[in-house]
């Protein structure tokens, strides 16, 4: 059976950015990058899938990778 990582990010109107997620280390996947664009471009560039968007007040980005 394979396992998988999640990562759930949320960037609000305002710029600000939470993080979470499970079977990752979160906060260590989003040490050093610069912003939240720049974050998005790096987990795609290190084998993290874009699952789901969800627009809104806050934007919701779902990510995943074969742990």
């Amino acid at each position: 059976m394979t396992a998988w990582a999640h990562l759930e990010i949320t960037v609000d109107d305002q710029g600000n950015v939470e993080v979470g997620g499970y079977n990752a280390d979160a906060e260590s996947i989003v040490a050093g990058s610069e912003s939240w664009e720049d974050l998005l471009s790096n987990l795609g560039a290190n084998g993290w899938e874009l699952v789901q968007v969800m627009p809104g007040h806050e934007m919701t980005y779902w990510f995943k990778k074969q742990a």
